[in-house]
């Protein structure tokens, strides 16, 4: 049982485990292994809304349940422990409302959150392109300013539910502005908006990931977020809280391929007795274990600063960097135990975990991203 460092946690626990065996259990194989083209699991993201999970956190007066970062961060936890690809789609969704709820002005909140709070909206976070991944700042998009709003064009790539989404946060060069800006951008009934699924996911298969092509794409002159050339700023500031919750997700990961190593270590009879009394066994669940505790405490280290208002950029690079790449290790030791049954995906989860950890390690930037920002504060000190 993960150790809480807040009681208000194992409720979320225990309120996750009840939505997950009714409701993530029965699809999570379906959705993972279906086949091209690829759809997006429309219904069962609804269902995550109406439970209030994509709202999780944010407030109550934009239909949010008002929760804290640490319960909610435990939410990712427990939903990608059972479905890393399901937790994913919750994620999602905090990351692209994270911008308008904390830049937008009051008019901008009241029309966009409550319907990504409750799942009615697919909201996306547009900010890579083919050139632009860790160099987020090397837009080439660009917005042309007009008496009624902006003219945009450019491409993005690896958008996360970018090839279903009806509204976006979209970061942009404007012309004759400086630096780079965040426009609130709704696809619907734009032809100039194209919008595809990309192919041949490796993982995280439920969550849906696209890339967008944007000729003469309108948006109101209101729909500019916050103000001129502080996208950059917003998009750092919105990717620091995503960081912890991708911490969550290799906390999620990493549990499960503990559990499940630990169970068939047990049953898995080899040489006249369980191969968990063979110390080779014992050794890698023990340094799986102990992993994962670090990891944990880390990243609930970095929710509660976040919860108190302090500064956590560095503590949010930490606990990404470290849980992204213990679930590695973690899953890479669970496929070890498991052997043959782990690497066939008909016997055992571990295959799909293995699968669905990778991108951890390079999502809401890369371990050496992590790495750039851990030592450049550090040393900057």
């Amino acid at each position: 049982m993960p150790y809480n460092v807040d009681p208000k946690q194992q409720a979320v626990r225990d309120e996750v485990k009840a939505f997950a065996e009714k409701e993530i259990h029965p699809v999570s194989e379906k959705w993972d292994r279906m086949g091209e083209p690829r759809e997006f699991p429309r219904e069962l993201y609804r269902k995550i809304g109406d439970a209030g999970f994509i709202g999780y956190c944010m407030p109550r007066e934009y239909g949010g349940q008002g929760k804290s970062h640490l319960e909610y961060i435990t939410l990712i936890e427990e939903l990608c422990y059972h479905d890393a690809g399901i937790g994913l789609m919750c994620a999602v969704a905090e990351l692209a409302t994270f911008p308008i709820l904390h830049f937008g002005n009051d008019e901008q909140k009241k029309k966009y959150i409550p319907d990504c709070a409750s799942g009615k909206r697919i909201p996306a976070f547009v900010l890579t392109e083919p050139n632009a991944g860790s160099d987020a700042a090397n837009q080439q998009t660009e917005a042309v300013a007009n008496d009624s709003g902006f003219v945009i064009n450019g491409e993005k790539i690896f958008i996360m539910h970018g090839d279903v989404a009806d509204l976006a946060v979209l970061f942009c060069k404007v012309a004759d502005k400086p630096k780079m800006s965040a426009i609130i951008v709704e696809p619907e009934g734009q032809s100039g908006w194209e919008a595809r699924t990309l192919k041949n996911k490796m993982g995280m298969r439920a969550a849906t990931t696209g890339g967008i092509r944007l000729k003469d794409v309108k948006a109101p002159k209101e729909n500019l977020l916050g103000e001129f050339g502080k996208g950059f700023r917003y998009a750092m500031m919105t990717l620091d809280s995503a960081r912890i919750g991708v911490a969550a997700q290799g906390l999620g990961v990493a549990q499960r391929a503990l559990d499940e190593s630990v169970a068939y270590a047990k049953k898995r009879i080899a040489f006249g007795q369980p191969i968990a009394k063979l110390q080779a066994i014992q050794w890698m669940i023990a340094d799986m274990a102990t992993r994962l505790e670090a990891a944990r405490c880390m990243t609930y280290k970095a929710t509660l600063m976040q919860d108190r208002g302090e500064r956590f950029s560095v503590e949010a690079a930490m606990a990404k960097l470290y849980s992204a790449e213990t679930a590695g290790f973690c899953v890479d030791r669970a496929m070890q135990i498991h052997a043959g049954y782990g690497y066939i995906g008909e016997f055992s989860t571990i295959e799909k975990l293995y699968r669905d950890q990778r991108v951890l390690e390079i999502y809401e930037g890369t371990s050496e991203v992590q790495r750039l920002v851990i030592a450049g504060n550090i040393i900057g000190r």
